[in-house]
C-alpha cells in the first residue's frame, strides 16, 4: 500500500507538472469572466455604470482574483488526472505532446479528467466567482 501512496504521489507531480506545461488550468480565467456576466449582480453594475466600465472593472477584479487562486486550481486539475495515467506517460505528454505515444490516451481520457475536476472545483470556482463580484460591486458604488 505504501508503494501504491509513493506511485500516486509521484503521478499527482508529474499531472501538475503537466497542467502547468501544457496550461491547462489557465480556463479559470474565462470560465470566471464567462459566468460573472451572466449574474444578477453583473448585469445590475453594467446597468448602472454601461457596458464598457463594467467589463473594465470584472477584468481588472479577475485579474486580481484569479491569480490568488491559480495553483490551488492547477492543483485540483492534477489531483483530477493523477489516477488516470503513469508518471511517464505524463512526462512524455509534456516533452512529446501530440507526438507522444501517449497523446491519444490523453485525449480519450480529457472528458473524465474536466467531469471529476468540475466536481472537485466548484467550491473553489464559486470562491473566485464571490472574490470577483465582490470588488466589482464594491468598486462600482465608488464610481457612481
Amino acid at each position: 500500500m505504501f508503494a501504491t501512496l509513493i506511485a500516486f504521489g509521484q503521478s499527482e507531480d508529474s499531472a501538475l507538472k503537466m497542467v502547468k506545461a501544457l496550461r491547462l488550468g489557465e480556463n479559470l480565467t474565462g470560465m470566471t469572466y464567462k459566468i460573472a456576466k451572466a449574474t444578477t449582480t453583473y448585469k445590475g453594475v453594467e446597468a448602472e455604470l454601461g457596458p464598457q466600465k463594467a467589463d473594465e472593472l470584472l477584468r481588472a477584479e479577475i485579474a486580481v482574483s484569479v491569480p490568488k487562486h491559480q495553483e490551488q486550481w492547477n492543483r485540483n486539475l492534477a489531483h483530477a488526472w493523477a489516477p488516470l495515467m503513469t508518471s511517464a506517460e505524463f512526462d512524455s505528454v509534456v516533452s512529446d505532446k501530440q507526438k507522444s505515444p501517449f497523446a491519444p490516451k490523453f485525449v480519450s481520457l480529457q472528458e473524465l479528467a474536466g467531469n471529476t475536476m468540475k466536481v472537485n472545483s466548484e467550491p473553489l470556482l464559486k470562491t473566485v466567482l464571490t472574490d470577483v463580484l465582490r470588488g466589482v460591486f464594491e468598486k462600482s458604488k465608488s464610481k457612481r
